[in-house]
């Protein structure tokens, strides 16, 4: 099968290797207490230690909601699909310390998989460089799941459930598996590009679980076209694909009726995906156009319902692709009119960049300042890459702990 690219602004530009010490495997129950529980089936687990002495420790599990079977008979084999959960334990790591450890959730990006953090981000640098003594948690999250559970199928009749494997099932077992604050007091929550749609939208919907969030060239409005355009296109190039190497049958498209050919028309393509990934679309006026909207799992729908207000002073926003910042910005301020930014001039012909990305971002802003959710907001000249991200988590980390950060980074 020839591997599809994905559409620009989903791909990371830069790859940034983790010198890492052989790695070993071990039989689950020997290395955690709880290997099965919570609908996830442990298979294997592999450690390597790192130079700082941290340890990177790649759990393969299984999960009863990663693949279902949905309308029709699924040719998915074997449906409990292994996946990957890095998990990344500080230095010193003592299950039985008296003070258990924070753990944030790192989410990843279209395209990507579990590794992206480490292998390209150079997460474990970053954790040390912001004293994070806590557990990271890089989970799978399909290279294009979209954070959701499918409300329809692939064209191979399966689905998956991300949303409640990672919320219901996920969290519950790290805590159960590893020494954490097993309240949402000790939980982060964070990612980049999809990751940070992600984000905002598990924060909106499980608050009982998170207490910081932090959102990184975040997707942030479903009712812009080149949202839209965007997650249409990764349906068809990879729909529910958790590896390049996927077939066919992971991706997602309308056929006409008793044929093998896909509907032509783009416009009912784009509501067929969207509507597989977010379920019905409802319709509403956007910038003075009619569009379609799925407000149940769309950030700027869920901010104006107050659904952000249980993170106020732990919300962390950032974007790039401002023209020109006539003053260093503090993450207090609105972005100024000199970035540049113009949601009115994104038609969605090519898909989301980090500057249509920006434009959402200080709309979100905005609106979280008329309500009075306090918040730090930090907009860049940076692209959509990892040099940006990796500044970005750093700045967060500082945060969420409690710190005053240092003024926005300086990109």
């Amino acid at each position: 099968m020839r591997l599809m690219r994905m559409p620009a602004g989903l791909l990371p530009l830069m790859v940034v290797v983790v010198p890492q010490g052989p790695a070993r495997a071990a039989a689950c129950p020997a290395t955690l207490p709880h290997p099965d529980g919570h609908g996830i089936t442990c298979v294997n687990v592999t450690e390597s230690e790192q130079p700082d002495r941290s340890k990177l420790r790649d759990v393969t599990m299984t999960s009863t909601m990663i693949f279902q079977p949905a309308g029709g008979a699924a040719v998915i084999d074997p449906p409990a699909y292994p996946v990957t959960v890095r998990v990344h334990l500080p230095p010193g790591y003592d299950p039985d310390r008296g003070t258990p450890y924070r753990t944030l959730y790192l989410l990843h990006g279209g395209g990507d998989t579990f590794d992206a953090w480490t292998a390209k981000g150079d997460v474990v640098a970053r954790l040390r460089a912001a004293s994070f003594d806590g557990i990271v948690v890089m989970p799978t999250g399909g290279l294009t799941g979209w954070y959701t559970d499918w409300a329809g199928r692939t064209d191979g009749y399966f689905a998956p459930k991300w949303e409640t494997y990672h919320n219901s099932q996920l969290v519950p077992w790290i805590d159960a598996n590893f020494h954490t604050i097993a309240d949402r007091t000790g939980r982060w929550l964070a990612g980049l590009s999809m990751g940070g749609f992600g984000a905002l939208k598990y924060a909106a919907a499980h608050p009982g679980l998170y207490s910081a969030v932090g959102a990184f060239s975040p997707g942030i409005d479903l009712r812009a076209a080149p949202a839209q355009k965007t997650i249409s296109d990764s349906m068809w190039q990879s729909g529910a694909a958790i590896r390049w190497q996927d077939p066919g049958e992971y991706r997602v498209n309308k056929y006409e009726p008793g044929s093998i050919f896909p509907v032509p028309d783009p416009g009912v393509q784009r509501r067929y995906r969207l509507e597989t990934l977010f379920g019905p679309r409802t319709e509403t006026v956007f910038h003075g156009v009619t569009a379609d909207d799925w407000p149940a799992a769309n950030p700027a729908g869920l901010v104006t319902q107050g659904r952000y207000a249980p993170y106020s002073g732990k919300l962390a926003l950032y974007a790039g692709a401002c023209d020109r910042i006539p003053h260093t910005p503090d993450g207090t301020r609105p972005a100024p009119a000199d970035c540049g930014y113009d949601t009115t001039e994104t038609d969605g012909a090519t898909g989301v960049s980090e500057t249509v990305l920006g434009a959402y971002a200080a709309e979100f802003d905005r609106t979280l300042t008329s309500l009075g959710v306090e918040h730090r907001y930090c907009y860049t000249r940076a692209g959509h890459d990892w040099r940006a991200w990796q500044a970005y988590l750093s700045d967060f980390l500082t945060y969420a702990s409690g710190a005053a950060p240092a003024p926005c980074p300086a990109l």
